[in-house]
């Protein structure tokens, strides 16, 4: 059944959708007609099954029952992904962040970034939406706004800080054992990955790096089979 993530009230009997990109999906792309089914989502945890009542020029009226209130997982999963100079290489990462269960993502500039601020962040929020709509999550993941690796540096995050590199690693990343309810904080680096400084800087914030494989990974390579790893833990 098809989801969708609105911004309108779902709690009650009735929901009207005005948002006209859901529109166009409803009524241009998927062709529902009254009566049709689908389950609406506020992004926060509630969900409702929904059925076409009314159509409309500007909105679409459904009628709610079933409404289901999921509890947040007590954990934390963060990607600090760096500012890719492609942007269709971070918008694919993104698209898969949202897909493998990422709570958080913040866009990290590092020495070797091409790249220093992120671009078209409404097309970003937008590949984060369709995403959660197709796997059925109810949780919206959270994009922040880009931090400096200085910043990420002086603030450490709550939990274990996991990062990637193939010269000075400490362990398997499939053997990483997870402390129960702690956060997880992925660190992925740019094309080039993160310079020995950084990764020094890693260590002594008490982060440790991992290997995935024996093969020198792209950089998109490298994000999605992290968090698939972390996402099996």
């Amino acid at each position: 059944m098809q989801y969708f993530l609105v911004d309108s009230d779902i709690r009650g009997g009735h929901a009207i959708i005005s948002e006209p990109e859901t529109i166009h999906q409803i009524k241009t792309v998927l062709r529902s007609n009254v009566g049709d089914e689908c389950v609406l989502i506020d992004g926060k945890g509630l969900k409702a099954k929904a059925i076409i009542e009314n159509f409309d020029k500007r909105s679409v009226i459904m009628k709610l029952s079933e409404h289901e209130k999921i509890e947040e997982k007590k954990f934390k999963i963060r990607l600090y992904i760096a500012i890719s100079k492609k942007p269709a290489t971070f918008e694919l990462i993104l698209q898969k962040a949202t897909e493998l269960g990422v709570d958080e993502i913040i866009p990290l500039v590092t020495d070797r970034c091409q790249a220093r601020e992120i671009r078209n962040q409404k097309r970003l929020l937008y590949i984060i939406k369709e995403a959660t709509e197709q796997c059925e999550r109810v949780f919206l993941p959270k994009l922040h706004d880009a931090l400096k690796w200085k910043d990420f540096f002086g603030n450490k995050p709550d939990g274990v800080i996991l990062t990637g590199d193939a010269r000075m690693y400490d362990f398997k990343l499939m053997e990483f054992k997870p402390k129960k309810n702690e956060d997880i904080n992925l660190v992925i680096g740019p094309e080039g990955g993160l310079t020995d400084k950084e990764l020094l800087e890693v260590r002594e914030m008490g982060g440790k790096i991992f290997i995935l494989g024996k093969n020198v990974l792209r950089m998109e390579t490298a994000a999605i089979a992290s968090m698939t790893v972390i996402y099996l833990l």
